[in-house]
């Protein structure tokens, strides 16, 4: 049981769904969604999850006999069981989705005809989660991560937009799995695979299992990749177990990882960051995602500095007092933030 959430969310978050699926919202139904959103951090994520319970029920299959009740006192002649109104198809899962979205980063664009889920997940600093997709495919989200969610009957197709997520694909050769991030495109069937977004634009893919395509679309922005189906490279990366690949703006290098390196990768798994030999820029932007204050740093100079260690995820304090102790650097408070210097 999940103490965080109360009864009176669960029914709200239910209730919203319900009208949303009824159809438009009035302009102060719009206000009042966005308020109930804007309350807790739980809720549109209550929306979501409730969104999706909605549309899954709407593709249930119900037995042929079921319209073949034989008439009683209370029912007529020619009566016919009314289909629930959440069985009429996906408008409660588009339409609720859509209005979280726009309360949070605006209006999902989907360019895929026929759409049959959108939705947005995020985490928080500090926090990881599970994310389920429809298809039986299944996502761990790192902390301070988004991940958007856009299927449609040809394609299975998910936008990281910020953050790192594990992806284990659930197999389907008629629709591959494809995980846009930025410019990037990694296409699988069936494997299991880490896509990280790192904030200078680098992408990151390391596979753990099966084997994944890497390309980079034909386009002149990172906007128009995401917002439409971009037209890929004719002679994809193709990455097997154990291969990393980091893709910047002007080349992509490949490189064998060893075990003990793809083991550091999914640490945060188990609450722990693992650095080895890493530069402090880097390692700075994966304590981010779990520090409640940013740590930056003052001089660009730091930024090669190379860091070894293993940390908590719940006491950067640790990974600070190590700067300090074990590398020579000062770290003071400044406003809302910590920074590095000599």
């Amino acid at each position: 049981m999940n103490f965080e959430r109360t009864p009176q969310a669960e029914e709200q978050a239910r209730d919203w769904v319900v009208r949303i699926d009824a159809g438009p919202l009035t302009p102060e139904e719009r206000q009042q969604l966005q308020h109930w959103l804007a309350q807790d951090a739980s809720h549109p994520r209550l929306l979501d999850e409730h969104a999706l319970l909605w549309a899954t029920a709407s593709r249930a299959r119900f037995p042929a006999a079921a319209a073949n009740i034989t008439p009683t006192k209370t029912t007529a002649p020619g009566y016919a069981p009314r289909r629930p109104a959440w069985a009429w198809g996906l408008g409660a899962l588009a339409s609720s989705l859509l209005a979280t979205t726009l309360w949070l980063n605006g209006p999902v664009q989907v360019a895929d005809a026929g759409l049959t889920v959108a939705a947005l997940h995020s985490t928080a600093v500090g926090e990881t989660r599970p994310v389920p997709l429809p298809d039986g495919s299944r996502t761990e989200l790192n902390a301070a991560s988004t991940l958007r969610v856009a299927y449609s009957p040809a394609r299975r197709r998910v936008l990281l937009e910020r953050g790192e997520g594990l992806f284990d694909v659930a197999k389907d050769k008629t629709r591959p799995f494809e995980v846009v991030a930025g410019d990037t495109v990694v296409r699988a069937v069936g494997t299991r695979f880490l896509v990280q977004r790192h904030g200078d634009g680098r992408v990151e893919v390391t596979v753990y299992e099966g084997v994944v395509e890497v390309t980079k679309p034909v386009a002149a922005s990172e906007e128009t990749a995401e917002a439409r189906n971009a037209q890929a490279s004719p002679q994809p990366l193709r990455l097997g177990v154990g291969q990393t690949a980091v893709s910047a703006a002007q080349h992509t290098l490949v490189a064998l990882a060893e075990p003990q390196a793809m083991g550091r990768k999914l640490a945060w798994q188990q609450g722990r960051i693992e650095f080895d030999r890493t530069p402090l820029l880097d390692a700075l932007e994966e304590v981010n995602r779990y520090s409640s204050l940013p740590i930056r740093m003052n001089d660009a100079s730091l930024q090669t500095m190379l860091v070894s260690g293993s940390f908590s995820t719940r006491d950067t304090a640790v990974f600070l007092r190590s700067l300090e102790q074990g590398f020579g650097l000062r770290v003071q408070r400044a406003g809302d933030a910590w920074v590095l210097s000599r």
